[in-house]
């Protein structure tokens, strides 16, 4: 893997412009951001954005509400609910432009060189690109295993003690100005208020463009907005190593808002989750209370509670029937609601079992059941069940059965709010059954069957550059035109989360 941090200006373009680079959540395959972003990035290229390409005064982006298209996804099965948002592609590129623009992204580099110079904080997830053609997801997801979750095991030759934190809303709570504080410094800052010389203030203002003129929070759910993530939180390690100088036998790890701390002294480590509050409080982070822990068991504490439990589980699932070995994964699901590991364990079982079914189970109702028990309190799980699901539709190959199974499911969820991402998935299913069933609740399912139907908000944009902007462009026809009911295996890998490990 080539992290961004070493590219050259174009090279780090090339990867931000990728359309994985652009929304990293998982879509169906028939989602392709390719063709609507070199589409973007002529229309930049042939005109001046201020002058050519927006309204201007009073018609900005910034004077505009619903500019980005926002996916609402649950975070803990409960309450908590997290916005990804596909920024719209025009503002996305601007905003990969200036960034990429040579001499900015110069600055950039060295600024984030001088941030990480302290060999004690180490930042284990500065997004980088995998040698490999469409591995670079896989490697990143992979890096928290081999970087963060590993390198705090072997802490343990070295250390006695570990705390653990989380920033709180990491995302929402990053105030934009503050951008500009990590590339240029807080009393700089003040002077270059607002001059679009500097590539602080031009990426504190693009995000402001999409975000209705706001300056706490930015887009989440894609690698340039993790990128500028690390921007802010690298800044916070280098005012962490100030209020450190005075200690020497300590180690921080760090993955993007994650903290792992090692010390040998237990004042050292309390001394040093203070200054680590307080340099976050600075900059409008607040710890997360209620995942903060101090621990001597580093090497049992270093692993995620159910990510042992799954490796307790994997021995009592060998030779269960498929029933059977769904209900453990639902009771599973009641205990670490939307985990991580609730999704490889439905992984294991689809490549493992799903795959391998030659006709539809005698108990395939109550299968169904099950599955869609697991999905109701689990969205994290939607892509890789409603994969199960399709199989199992394949084998039932009854439309009228399937529509009235997809249909149950539906009105289940009726109760439940933001569940487009869910309807999404399910219309996966029912297009090669019927393109134009109907899904209302999202205007990026409705772009299936309707091409009139609008994601973004493009009234800022010129006439002439509104025009040729097309939307449709996301949709391919052709992969559309290919499908079967079934999920196939590399659309499964899409989702795959794969450090079993």
């Amino acid at each position: 893997m080539k992290l961004v941090t070493s590219m050259s200006a174009s090279s780090a373009k090339k990867f931000f412009m990728k359309p994985d680079s652009y929304f990293n959540f998982d879509l169906p395959k028939y989602f392709n951001f390719n063709p609507i972003l070199k589409l973007s990035d002529e229309l930049l290229e042939k005109n001046d954005y201020k002058t050519a390409v927006i309204k201007g005064k009073p018609n900005l982006p910034n004077s505009m509400d619903n500019v980005d298209y926002i996916i609402m996804h649950n975070k803990d099965g409960k309450y908590a609910w997290r916005p990804y948002e596909m920024i719209h592609p025009l503002l996305y590129v601007k905003l990969v432009n200036d960034i990429c623009e040579k001499k900015n992204w110069q600055q950039i580099k060295r600024r984030l060189k001088q941030m990480h110079s302290n060999c004690k904080i180490i930042c284990c997830s500065m997004p980088g690109d995998s040698k490999k053609t469409g591995e670079s997801k896989k490697e990143n997801i992979l890096r928290w295993w081999s970087e963060f979750e590993q390198d705090s095991i072997a802490a343990a030759l070295e250390f006695s003690l570990m705390a653990c934190t989380d920033i709180t809303n990491c995302y929402p709570s990053i105030y934009t100005h503050s951008i500009v504080w990590a590339i240029h410094g807080k009393e700089v800052s003040k002077s270059i208020k607002n001059n679009e010389k500097y590539i602080g203030n031009l990426i504190d203002i693009d995000i402001e463009q999409m975000r209705y003129g706001q300056t706490n929070g930015i887009p989440q759910g894609s690698v340039l907005m993790d990128f500028v993530a690390e921007i802010v939180l690298g800044y916070c390690d280098e005012l962490l190593t100030e209020k450190l100088k005075n200690i020497t036998d300590y180690k921080i790890l760090r993955y993007r808002d994650d903290y792992r701390i090692f010390a040998n002294s237990s004042s050292d480590l309390e001394f040093i989750l203070k200054s680590v509050s307080e340099v976050l409080g600075d900059l409008n982070f607040k710890l997360n209370t209620t995942k903060t822990f101090s621990t001597t068991e580093i090497v049992i504490k270093s692993v995620k509670e159910d990510k042992l439990e799954r490796f307790i589980k994997n021995n009592t699932f060998k030779n269960l029937s498929l029933q059977k070995e769904l209900f453990l994964i639902d009771n599973f699901s009641k205990k670490y609601p939307n985990s991580g590991s609730l999704v490889v364990m439905l992984t294991n079982l689809f490549n493992s079992t799903i795959k391998a079914l030659k006709r539809k189970p005698k108990n395939y109702r109550q299968i169904i059941s099950i599955i869609v028990d697991i999905m109701y309190n689990n969205p994290r799980s939607y892509p890789i069940c409603v994969a199960i699901l399709s199989r199992l539709f394949e084998l039932i190959r009854s439309k009228s059965e399937i529509e009235y199974y997809v249909q149950l499911i539906i009105k289940k969820f009726e109760s439940l709010p933001n569940t487009v991402y869910l309807d999404i998935w399910l219309q996966r299913i029912t297009i090669p059954l019927d393109k134009n069933i109907k899904y209302s609740k999202g205007s990026i399912c409705e772009k299936i069957y309707d091409k009139e139907s609008k994601i973004w908000n493009s009234e800022w944009m010129k006439d002439n550059i509104k025009k040729r902007f097309d939307e449709n462009l996301i949709i391919d026809e052709m992969e559309i035109g290919n499908l079967d009911i079934g999920i196939t295996n590399d659309e499964v890998d899409s989702f795959t989360i794969i450090h079993e490990s």
